[in-house]
């Protein structure tokens, strides 16, 4: 229950959750927290692209799943090297 891996995912779904429902009328913890809305932001070719909801729903919690799971491991690195 400690890990990063938990916790971020645990957030995001729960950003996720708040979406679906429609209390987020702006999207604004969303972009907050989504790499692909990050992307879809910042550059002018992708806002061309039609991006299904669910995709970016996926890739946030992929993105941070991976982050917590980055942590995770430099975090347990660091614990046994200094055993």
């Amino acid at each position: 229950m400690k890990s990063f891996r938990f916790w971020l995912v645990l957030i995001s779904i729960l950003v996720i959750i708040v979406n679906v429902l429609g209390y987020d009328d702006y999207n604004i913890l969303l972009a907050i927290i989504s790499p692909l809305v990050w992307i879809y932001e910042s550059f002018q070719f992708v806002r061309k692209a039609d991006i299904p909801i669910a995709v970016v729903y996926l890739t946030t919690l992929g993105f941070w799943y991976l982050i917590g799971y980055v942590l995770d491991r430099v975090i347990r690195k660091l614990k046994s090297v200094e055993k």
